[in-house]
């Protein structure tokens, strides 16, 4: 089949591309031949690099120099209205007006296409479509028929999934779908558990608000120097500036631990940031808010132990229903401080969680896995359409 993707906002971005949005369209290609096309729209002024590798599955195509929403959608209907006839399957990603605008135009043109919505859901879309909402029913309704065009969705969380799959909106045209670990570029996927060294990490923007980075910091505090002093403490990636400064005083104020802590910045090469989950046993992510939280997910791809706050109802999916690493609720140093050393204090225990890890990430959050779905769903409903 020949498939088509089109993202508005800062799309056309390698960064973005070789996520969800991209990959599911690389598996797509490599798995069952399918043609993919992904279309994105401006994103920065640098120049975008692209994975060799990934143009040889997927064709893109920067449909919209534009920064701004309203022009971007404009070239979005432009590049419908002279391509949509060459596709069998177009993907638009998230839900709302734009979007069922845009796939009834596809569907006036090609009534034969297939259009798939990934929603892309956070707390915010999964509020939106609540059944606990006021007059949650009538909504609903009301935005089946805004949506009518559009073939099916897939949600990425199985708590939203079980909750919305039965309500008028959604009903008969709503799947699970997660998120997925591309390894996409890396050399070596392989993990030597033996190899393995005392080392915690934690991933993201450090300092912002979501990240709680803080807390993860002063829970390092809280481990009794005998174990602390055997264990190292990644920070990896880029810093707000009131984090250094946060993180500057703190070392001042506990000259003991800067052995231990070990800040790593921002790093982009994505087989150095395997290589260091690698090293890693133990991935620290005491966030306030995320959606899937892909880095976590690719800790556990290669071998860490998840240590987590229930940042949202992916938690669930993420640990295998909290049967995989530790989900602390209480927001406290103390608290993941407790969780980490219990880890630390038992080697076998650690052993046996990374190997747990390794299993269920790969089983369950592999884009093979994933696009061998998404690959039925779409035959599914093109053999509806004949």
């Amino acid at each position: 089949m020949r498939i088509l993707e089109i993202l508005s906002g800062p799309s056309y971005d390698s960064v973005i591309a070789y996520k969800d949005a991209g990959m599911l369209l690389y598996e797509l290609n490599k798995s069952f031949n399918y043609t993919a096309n992904y279309c994105g729209c401006n994103s920065s002024e640098y120049e975008v690099e692209w994975n060799p590798q990934f143009l040889r599955s997927v064709c893109v195509n920067k449909i919209s120099e534009s920064l701004e929403f309203r022009k971007q959608v404009l070239d979005i209907k432009k590049y419908i209205v002279d391509h949509i006839t060459d596709y069998d399957v177009i993907i638009f990603f998230n839900y709302g007006s734009t979007v069922y605008k845009l796939a009834k135009l596809c569907k006036k043109i090609n009534p034969n296409i297939t259009v798939y919505s990934k929603l892309d859901m956070g707390q915010g879309g999964f509020s939106h479509f609540s059944p606990k909402r006021n007059f949650s029913n009538l909504r609903s309704r009301l935005e089946f028929f805004k949506s009518r065009y559009i073939d099916f969705f897939t949600v990425e969380t199985k708590e939203y999934y079980n909750t919305l799959k039965n309500s008028p909106m959604f009903k008969d045209r709503l799947y699970y779908l997660p998120n997925g670990v591309s390894i996409l570029g890396i050399d070596d996927a392989t993990v030597n558990i033996d190899q393995k060294e005392n080392i915690v990490i934690t991933v993201g923007r450090l300092g912002i608000y979501e990240k709680n980075t803080e807390l993860f910091l002063n829970s390092i505090l809280e481990i009794p120097d005998k174990i602390r002093s055997q264990w190292k403490f990644y920070f990896v990636g880029p810093q707000t500036k009131e984090f250094s400064q946060y993180i500057t005083k703190f070392l001042e104020e506990n000259p003991r631990l800067v052995s231990n802590i070990v800040q790593l910045g921002n790093i982009t090469d994505r087989n150095e940031l395997a290589d260091l989950l690698k090293q890693s046993k133990i991935i620290c992510m005491p966030s306030r808010t995320e959606g899937a939280c892909i880095a976590t997910l690719e800790g556990m791809y290669f071998g860490c132990v998840p240590i987590i706050s229930r940042y949202s109802s992916f938690v669930r999916d993420t640990t295998n229903n909290e049967t995989i690493g530790k989900v602390v609720d209480d927001y406290t140093s103390n608290g993941f401080a407790n969780a980490m050393v219990e880890y630390m204090n038992d080697e076998h225990l650690i052993k046996s969680e990374i190997e747990k890890a390794i299993s269920y990430a790969r089983d369950t959050f592999d884009y093979k896995t994933i696009g061998a779905e998404l690959n039925r769903l779409l035959i599914l409903y093109k053999n509806s359409l004949k």
